[in-house]
């Protein structure tokens, strides 16, 4: 199997090209890289260098396609500015085929404020992402930008309780089809409590996870990479979340550094899986 995973490179953090590259090989799935970004470092150091790479999305989708290329997945996650997502957006257009399972990270913010490259053209970009793909995986600051409703106010409402419905309602909104999965991810429930939100054509289902309390470089990425490896291999979209989760339950419990811009301990768990 052949994943696209269009993402950006970052020298320290482990995320992003690094995690997806990382989890789907040791899943038995071939990664073909596209950087959208080569970051010294990622965005939570104090200080970092981006290089922008829009031109490597474009040369991939030309290249590539005189190669014939095929995909049985694609997983899109950070894109920088509004002309890498009409490059994005070129990409999936031509390799989204029918049986292509096409899983889309919308990376624009957190903790109810959106990321510093967030502008309204992207949002309009990724939404039409959005509109195309088999799953999604907002967290809940992301799932609210794409449904218009007020990030920030919701955010906090989760520390009152009985939100759960009310996300379930957003995500219901943000859905785009009937085949489509929205999985919302690290919802707080209580102070050791997060969980994952999986809306999808039979239902919704919560798998929840304990919480430390602390935020960790790079989980996204591996959520996104593990669940879409997971999907690939024959897992229905429950079982692939309640894996997942797991996995990153696991890659937090084996970390090390007290600094979470460094992120997780992933490899150890890599090493010792029975994938």
């Amino acid at each position: 199997m052949k994943v696209a995973a269009i993402n950006d490179l970052s020298g320290f953090g482990k995320c992003s090209l690094i995690a997806d590259i990382s989890v789907l090989s040791s899943m038995g799935v071939e990664v073909n890289p596209v950087p959208t970004a080569l970051f010294t470092a990622q965005t939570g150091f104090h200080s970092f260098y981006m290089h922008d790479t829009k031109d490597m999305v474009r040369h991939c989708a030309e290249e590539w396609k005189k190669m014939e290329a095929e995909f049985d997945g694609i997983l899109t996650g950070y894109i920088p500015y509004e002309r890498e997502a009409d490059y994005v957006l070129d990409f999936v257009e031509t390799f989204n085929k029918k049986e292509t399972v096409l899983l889309v990270d919308p990376v624009m913010g957190d903790r109810g404020e959106c990321y510093s490259n967030y502008s309204y053209g992207l949002l309009s970009r990724i939404k039409k992402m959005v509109s195309m793909a088999d799953i999604i995986t907002p967290n809940l600051t992301e799932l609210c930008i794409l449904a218009g409703v007020d990030a920030a106010q919701i955010v906090r409402d989760t520390a009152k309780g009985n939100h759960l419905k009310k996300i379930e309602n957003i995500a219901n909104k943000v859905r785009a089809h009937d085949k489509q999965s929205v999985v919302v991810t690290g919802i707080f429930i209580e102070n050791d409590k997060l969980c994952n939100m999986v809306v999808h054509e039979g239902g919704t289902n919560i798998i929840e996870c304990s919480y430390n309390g602390r935020g960790y470089s790079g989980t996204g990425d591996l959520f996104a990479a593990s669940l879409l490896g997971n999907v690939l291999n024959g897992k229905n979209i429950t079982d692939a979340v309640s894996d997942t989760t797991e996995f990153i339950n696991k890659a937090i419990s084996a970390t090390m550094e007290e600094d979470g811009n460094y992120g997780t301990g992933f490899e150890k768990i890599l090493r010792n899986s029975n994938f």
